[in-house]
Formats: C-alpha cells, sequence, structure tokens
C-alpha cells in the first residue's frame, strides 16, 4: 500500500472499564493551534522468520503473527491537554503537569488517516496500546523564521483483548470510502465524525 500524506490523527482514551466516551476522543487534523500530524512509521508488522531445519536442509519457514508493533509519530502543536492525559502525566488543580514514579499513560486507540495513489481514503487503526514520549528538547533559536521540529511519539501496541472477530488482533486496515464510519466505529467502539 503506497500512502500519499498524512491527514490526521485519531485517539481514543480508553476509561478504566475499557470504552472510549466521545469526550475522550481527540482528532489531530491541522486546524490551527490544535496540532498537526506530521509523520507516521508503522514497525514490526511481521514476525521475524525462522528457519526449521531437517533432512539437513532449511525445510520449512515458520513465521506467524507479527513482531513488536509500534508506531512512530511526528506531530506539531498537540494540545498540552491531550498530550499530558496520553502520556498519564499526574495534574494539579492549579495546572501543573508533573512526571514521576506514579506516571502510566492509559491504553488508548489510534487511527490514523491518509489516501492511496487513487485518491481513496486509507485508514489503519490500533485498537489498544500507551504513547510514550522519551524527551523534551529546546534548541536556541537561529533567526526569526525558524521552522518548528515535530515531537516525537512511540505508541506501543498490545492485541485486541475485547471478544469478536478482532480479538487478538492489533492492526485494522482499511481504503475505500463506503465504510470509513464503520471502520471508526470498529477501532474506537463510538461512532467520530
Amino acid at each position: 500500500m503506497t500512502l500519499i500524506g498524512f491527514k490526521k490523527m485519531t485517539i481514543g482514551i480508553h476509561g478504566v472499564d475499557g470504552t472510549i466516551s466521545a469526550a475522550k476522543t481527540f482528532v489531530i487534523e491541522g486546524k490551527q493551534d490544535e496540532g498537526a500530524t506530521v509523520s507516521a512509521e508503522i514497525n514490526g508488522l511481521s514476525s521475524d522468520p525462522v528457519k526449521v531445519y531437517g533432512s539437513n536442509v532449511a525445510y520449512y519457514v515458520l513465521q506467524k503473527g507479527t513482531g513488536d508493533v509500534s508506531v512512530d509519530f511526528g506531530v506539531l502543536d498537540m494540545l498540552e491537554a491531550v498530550n499530558d492525559e496520553i502520556l498519564g502525566y499526574k495534574l494539579s488543580a492549579e495546572g501543573f503537569a508533573f512526571i514521576g514514579d506514579d506516571t502510566e499513560p492509559p491504553y488508548c486507540s489510534v487511527i490514523l488517516e491518509s489516501e492511496n495513489l487513487k485518491g481513496e481514503t486509507a485508514l489503519l487503526g490500533f485498537f489498544r496500546g500507551k504513547f510514550a514520549k522519551e524527551s523534551i528538547s529546546m534548541k536556541t533559536k537561529e533567526g526569526e523564521n525558524q521552522e518548528p521540529e515535530a515531537d516525537e511519539y512511540t505508541f506501543s501496541v498490545v492485541a485486541n483483548d475485547k471478544a469478536g472477530d478482532t480479538i487478538g488482533q492489533s492492526v485494522a486496515k482499511y481504503v475505500g470510502t463506503e465504510s470509513v464510519a464503520a471502520f471508526k466505529t470498529l477501532i474506537l467502539g463510538t461512532p467520530v465524525a
């Protein structure tokens, strides 16, 4: 699948019961002062092949399932409230965010939207995982019109644990226009525009 562009990312934060409410669904799509998607690289979609030997030859290749599925994101100007929530930062009444021993990101679901060479909508969805952001960096200004760099996030994916066709699955893919809403409901469990 050859993709062109990275239109938007939808993040749904799981509640303690594993469901996602509309109030805990955030769309990053390039609206001014609300964040913009820059890049996404999905890794671990196939497991490492293992050659099984018999009769002094490589008899067959064992390769079932996925590897360690993860997504590395580049995002510009993500809302701080969303950043703090998906990373599990502890928030004070005064608006401070604390990072420490009790920092624990919640499970989230993610949908990425792009398009293929034919201009059809291409969606990749991840049922369940957690976000991490390894560092916060600062750099001296080099002139008045310095281009900002995207913040880097990693999303570590685990298999879906909900009963049904998707149990044990990590990633869903859809290309087309007819079932976009159904796909979003499949991943997030709640209808999203």
